[in-house]
């Protein structure tokens, strides 16, 4: 999480500089009297720059996009986009413009050039206005995020390795605890007591493992659905029904308030979707005290089917809201209560639901606890 903290905070601070720079460059070049010092200052910004106005026209490029896009600034400054800029050549100006008329595209978006060398730039539309408040065009700001990528990939293969090393001893160890247990008759309350308590602690392990990897799965493309008409009751039902048991250890009631009237059935892959539900209700049942509550409900909702997971937990605070479902993400609060956890729950469910066309969010205020809630489409 300070990773990516230290990437938003680099990119911030990058955007202000080069939208104070252009506001500078915007007036100047009005009057005609831009200065040696502000062009220095736009040449050798580390991070790539392009211009359009509100006409589409490409007002300037400095040379790291250029050197980054392939192209060369008297080749397109003056040019309109797209219009004029079918050609091979302008293809990778092509794709860092078209970041801005993506619908609903917000923030940035990572784009790969292939030539003239192989990189994935983090573009950055930026609006631009007058001092009258009147939008008057797009500065992007492309940021070289290639080796960071190619990190990213050696560790989700490291993960990826470690993981699969992993699984086979801790299946074997499950295997083993289980014998046992079928002879804990033969043995005193307190050896029960730990053999029940080493069973618990290698199926977390075992969760745990299985969850890094879905996430190297979903990271490489690999985790593949199978999309069934399935009655998302019968699901929910079932998933409450897997961990009732242990909602009764954690001295919490788990309640699933059945729907008044059948619901239709919609198109997801069972697996996937009790995924989502399992790990919704592992977290609001791991961080709500002793003698909390936790319930599930679903309703239809405009062609929606919104199901709800209400806690009376420990809650998330608000600054840390906005990184819930990042990988690895875990609250201050939370890795007291449970220091194994991996943070990864909420990150897998994200990607599940809105591979399923849906969408998830939450409610949550320390000391008060979490709703949090997933729609799927009808």
């Amino acid at each position: 999480m300070n990773i990516l903290i230290f990437q938003n905070l680099y990119i911030f601070f990058s955007a202000l500089v080069i939208i104070c720079l252009f506001l500078i460059e915007i007036l100047t070049i009005r009057s005609k009297k831009k200065t040696e010092l502000q062009e220095t200052a736009i040449n050798y910004l580390f991070d790539g720059l392009v211009i359009i106005d509100r006409s589409r026209i490409v007002r300037g490029l400095n040379p790291k996009a250029e050197e980054m896009l392939g192209i060369q600034k008297k080749k397109i400054v003056g040019k309109i986009f797209p219009e004029k800029l079918k050609a091979t050549y302008f293809q990778n100006l092509v794709k860092v413009i078209s970041v801005m008329a993506e619908e609903g595209k917000r923030g940035w978006k990572d784009i790969i050039v292939e030539k003239p060398r192989r990189l994935v730039l983090r573009v950055t539309p930026i609006p631009i206005f007058d001092e009258k408040r009147k939008w008057t065009g797009y500065v992007f700001i492309l940021h070289d995020v290639t080796r960071e990528k190619e990190i990213d990939k050696i560790k989700s293969e490291f993960i990826t390795i470690a993981a699969h090393k992993l699984r086979t001893p801790l299946s074997e160890v499950k295997w083993g605890i289980g014998s046992l247990m079928t002879e804990k008759e033969k043995l005193s309350s307190n050896q029960r007591e730990l053999l029940e308590n080493c069973y618990q602690a290698n199926d977390r392990m075992i969760f745990e493992v299985n969850s890094l990897l879905n996430v190297s799965e979903l990271e490489k493309g690999l985790f593949k659905y199978k999309f069934r008409f399935e009655s998302l009751e019968n699901i929910v039902a079932e998933v409450v029904q897997n961990m009732s048991e242990f909602a009764k250890k954690q001295g919490i009631s788990l309640k699933y308030q059945e729907p008044p009237e059948t619901l239709p059935e919609v198109k997801v892959d069972k697996d996937k979707i009790s995924i989502v539900v399992h790990n919704l209700l592992d977290n609001a049942l791991r961080y709500t005290p002793k003698e909390g509550k936790v319930l599930i409900r679903i309703r239809e909702k405009d062609k929606f089917l919104v199901v709800s997971i209400k806690d009376t937990g420990i809650g998330i605070s608000s600054p840390e809201q906005k990184w819930a479902f990042t990988k690895f993400f875990r609250s201050e609060r939370a890795m007291k209560i449970h220091t194994e956890g991996l943070g990864l729950n909420l990150f897998v469910v994200k990607n599940i639901v809105e591979k399923h066309k849906g969408k998830i969010w939450f409610q949550s205020k320390e000391n008060w606890g979490s709703i949090f809630y997933f729609k799927l489409p009808i």
